[in-house]
């Protein structure tokens, strides 16, 4: 994939996160702005949390036109803001930092992503059972996404800690006017929950390296009539998936979402639309393992 000429005129736009060496967004963006032949240069800033507010100040002084926010400050970003969209407002997160009229804007464009990742792999949400595993900043927005939409037969929020799934169920809520339910991976209930899914979702960390040898659920949750989507893309194929793909479901990793959000991302930053075509299927799978 392509890189550009970074010159003297060259704009700063990051991904800030802990970690980010796994990170393959500044392949990508580089590659879209020398395409479109933009004044842009994408690096990765690996920030630890008490150094984040500094970041943030940077990005005004070296006059950055934005950057992406990871793991683990999505649910950290929105209080540095001085606007958020209403998205962001409502799911509490930021993927996305921009400068506009000199003030920092946050908002996420993992809806975005989530969503034209799934109709590129052809899966359409209707009348699905869907499990969310997790509860952090991607979690949160989608289950908010979902919820929003309303065209599941069930929507569950599963994760490890009791409180804060039930605090993030009872809060999408009241502020949706939903009935989503929640649970725990040790529940009894969880069983059945996975017997009945049929789009499960992975919002964790877990698979993710260094651990690419643990999956946030046990091999034997899986059946045929689950669809599985795991928002980690490195390992291109973690555990999680390996095992639902022995099950027979159909399988996606989170390079496509990465993607369509990354291109979302993008015009927030350069006011340039930017579209898939731009970069080679084969070449975005090279890009992880």
């Amino acid at each position: 994939m392509e890189t550009q000429l970074i010159k003297g005129s060259t704009k700063l736009v990051g991904i800030i996160g802990n970690p980010v060496t796994h990170s393959i967004s500044p392949i990508i963006h580089n590659h879209a702005f020398k395409k479109l032949n933009l004044p842009y240069v994408y690096i990765p800033l690996g920030v630890e949390e008490k150094n984040f507010s500094k970041v943030i100040d940077a990005l005004h002084i070296l006059n950055f036109a934005g950057a992406n926010i990871t793991i683990p400050y999505k649910t950290t970003a929105p209080a540095f803001c001085e606007v958020v969209s209403d998205l962001s407002e409502l799911t509490g997160t930021v993927n996305t930092l921009y400068f506009k009229n000199g003030s920092l804007h946050g908002t996420t464009t993992d809806a975005e992503g989530f969503f034209n990742a799934l109709a590129y792999m052809n899966h359409i949400i209707k009348d699905d059972n869907i499990v969310i595993l997790g509860n952090g900043g991607t979690a949160r927005t989608l289950s908010f996404a979902l919820a929003m939409k309303k065209e599941y037969n069930s929507l569950t929020i599963m994760g490890r800690n009791s409180k804060r799934v039930e605090n993030l169920c009872a809060e999408v809520n009241s502020k949706t006017s939903s009935s989503i339910t929640h649970s725990t991976f040790e529940s009894k209930k969880s069983i059945q929950i996975f017997q009945n899914c049929t789009l499960l979702i992975n919002c964790t960390s877990v698979g993710m390296h260094p651990n690419v040898n643990n999956s946030p659920v046990p091999a034997d949750v899986f059946h045929d009539n689950m669809t599985v989507f795991d928002a980690i893309y490195n390992p291109a194929e973690t555990l999680l998936l390996k095992h639902a793909a022995q099950a027979g479901c159909q399988v996606q990793n989170g390079l496509y979402m990465l993607l369509f959000q990354g291109l979302a991302s993008f015009e927030y930053w350069t006011g340039v639309s930017a579209n898939k075509d731009l970069f080679d299927h084969n070449d975005l799978s090279l890009l992880v393992k």
